[in-house]
């Protein structure tokens, strides 16, 4: 059984109607804007005081470095919000950052990438490509991990794939929350899900795909939708989804193509759990939380990559 805070944030995510804000023409816009206008969250005290942040621009998009003043660690934490490529970074998103830096003493960076429907998926890959090099010449690939809830998930998959296309180094590992691998939701089964799914809708998931793509672009393609590239040669995953949301499928469709592809794929699926729930404080985010730490802590296995050091000098 869930536990009785999960289920009373639950309840109150339902009654306040913002699912039906995503589904409805005109009103999802308008919410939108309204969060546009309002801004992206930031680093609060708690960072400011452990923490040296250090903020740069990319392409007019603000780059933030975090590090732990104390007890530091090697491990260096990509994190690509979720937000449906749309929506900007929030205070529950930087509480989350702060209890997987406080577990394993990572240092982080968290790029705010260009958001839709201003901006289309190729800036957004341009600004976060930038970024990454950045972050691969100060820490190297070896102590990266990339990690993102919903759209950021999905990101942190496209953005392994594109480096495994082009002879990149890729990070040592993926932590996936939720993902959402596949703008078109073509699931059949996402019809079912939607039914006890409080937050996304397939009419939602399809109308935020069409606000990332360029007129005439389709959904289906790569890295648009990467759950439709291939997953063969990327570093181990952890990949978390709950049964009561309708991107499960996603997570579900991505370790079957593991299973057929020989893909290092962790998935775990936590009964009654909502959307990116990890980010909730909840009983059950401090059970993901663990397994993530444990997870990012572990020893990592050595694979035969002969092009990896010559890939690294390309980049650099």
């Amino acid at each position: 059984m869930i536990s009785l805070r999960a289920r009373l944030l639950f309840w109150l995510v339902r009654v306040s109607g913002l699912k039906n804000r995503m589904l409805r023409e005109g009103a999802a816009e308008k919410f939108l804007a309204h969060n546009h206008a309002r801004g992206a969250a930031r680093p609060g005290r708690w960072f400011r005081k452990n923490c040296s942040v250090d903020e740069n621009m990319i392409d007019g998009r603000p780059f933030f470095q975090l590090t732990p003043k104390d007890k530091a660690s090697s491990l260096h934490i990509f994190y690509l919000h979720g937000g449906g490529y749309a929506f900007n970074i929030t205070s529950l998103h930087w509480r989350y950052i702060k209890k997987i830096m406080k577990r394993t003493g990572a240092s982080f960076s968290v790029p705010l990438y260009p958001l839709s429907p201003e901006h289309k998926w190729d800036e957004s890959y341009a600004m976060v490509m930038q970024a990454y090099k950045q972050v691969v010449a100060k820490h190297g690939a070896d102590n990266i991990v990339f990690m993102g809830d919903s759209a950021g998930g999905g990101f942190s998959l496209g953005l392994s794939q594109t480096l495994r296309n082009d002879y990149q180094p890729q990070p040592k590992k993926l932590v996936l929350l939720s993902p959402y691998l596949d703008q078109t939701a073509a699931d059949p089964q996402q019809l079912e899900l939607e039914k006890k799914d409080i937050l996304i809708s397939v009419e939602g998931i399809r109308r935020l795909g069409s606000w990332w793509t360029r007129a005439g672009e389709n959904s289906d393609v790569f890295p648009v939708s990467p759950l439709f590239a291939p997953i063969d040669n990327l570093p181990p995953m952890q990949v978390f989804a709950g049964t009561d949301e309708v991107l499960l499928s996603d997570s579900k469709r991505l370790k079957q193509k593991g299973e057929v592809g020989d893909a290092d794929i962790d998935l775990r699926v936590y009964d009654g759990m909502q959307h990116v729930w990890m980010l909730l404080p909840i009983r059950e985010a401090k059970q993901a939380i663990d397994e993530i730490a444990k997870f990012l802590l572990a020893p990592e296995v050595q694979l035969e990559q002969d092009t990896v050091g010559l890939a690294e000098k390309e980049l650099l």
